[in-house]
């Protein structure tokens, strides 16, 4: 019998997101180079299997480091991507044996159960882990689930829950440890977009950065973002978009924010990169500590410094 990670398969969209691949990209590369190659369901999406997931993730990481796709590709169809020094440890790999019995307890309601499956499987992980191999792919996992037709509303819905709990427990611990943070970032979600997992992961990611997460929440019109620039003073904005209506009118908005560099990440980004930046947008792509990464390295070397206001 296959373990949960054998037969783990993936939409579309969770692939993206796990790997930080844009959706159109992914259908490109299977028509021009035949990888990856999803199988289809009775319904005619694409479903991803975990080990092209993990390859996935790394091919991400190859061209964040300046390689060409079909150089990559070349190298996929002669032996394989094989990682740096170590295995690649992606959600998708790990998702199995860290959270499938979780969300298993989540599923089934046994709250108690569930704490403590969460205490052991964190136990001796540093919080960036936390968020990383359980909580994230925890989340992934839990929309999957419901598009498989495997739960309910309510039982994700509950899931969910649960995990954004835990979310904002991590993210009181990273703030608690950052009594002196360096910058400090709005962070939030724009008019129409209510969805707050990568508000608290990248919160929590720019805490332990040493940055101070100044949080407005979700669904907030961008007149708002620029009242929080002009009395605040942060070094930047950094907002998700996990929809895409409306983006390009929200994107004209944001272009009006001329003092402080607005970041802009989450699934949708993917697919409007190149629209961002005509806007004066920094997109930010692949998984949160490159995003995070990616917003550090901007501000320093083009934004100056300025006074800390968290």
């Amino acid at each position: 019998m296959g373990t949960r990670e054998d037969v783990a398969e993936y939409s579309i969209a969770a692939v993206s997101k796990l790997s930080g691949i844009g959706c159109h990209a992914l259908r490109v590369w299977e028509r021009r180079y035949g990888f990856p190659t999803p199988r289809r369901s009775p319904s005619g999406h694409r479903r991803y299997p975990a080990d092209q997931v993990r390859i996935l993730e790394q091919v991400a990481s190859r061209l964040r480091e300046g390689g060409a796709i079909g150089d990559v590709m070349v190298e996929i169809r002669g032996k394989g991507l094989n990682g740096e020094d170590k295995p690649s440890l992606t959600p998708a790999r790990l998702c199995g044996s860290h959270c499938g019995d979780l969300i298993d307890r989540l599923q089934a309601g046994h709250l108690a159960g569930a704490d403590e499956e969460y205490a052991r499987v964190i136990e001796g992980m540093i919080p960036v882990d936390r968020l990383r191999l359980v909580l994230q792919p925890g989340l992934v996992e839990v929309g999957e689930r419901w598009f498989r037709g495997e739960c309910d509303v309510y039982q994700e819905h509950g899931a969910t829950s649960f995990l954004r709990r835990k979310l904002l427990l991590l993210l009181e611990e990273a703030q608690a440890g950052n009594r002196t943070p360096s910058r400090s970032a709005l962070v939030g979600t724009v008019q129409g977009d209510r969805h707050e997992g990568g508000v608290l992961m990248l919160s929590i990611l720019l805490e332990l950065a040493g940055w101070r997460a100044l949080s407005l929440g979700v669904d907030l019109p961008v007149r708002e973002y620029q009242k929080a620039v002009e009395s605040w003073k942060p070094d930047a904005v950094c907002l998700s978009f996990v929809l895409s209506r409306n983006i390009n009118k929200r994107f004209g908005e944001l272009a009006r924010i001329r003092s402080t560099p607005v970041f802009v990440g989450g699934r949708s980004i993917l697919n409007y990169q190149g629209l961002a930046r005509r806007h004066g947008l920094f997109p930010l792509t692949g998984p949160g500590e490159v995003a995070v990464g990616q917003i550090i390295a901007e501000v320093e070397a083009n934004w100056g410094r300025r006074a800390n206001n968290a």
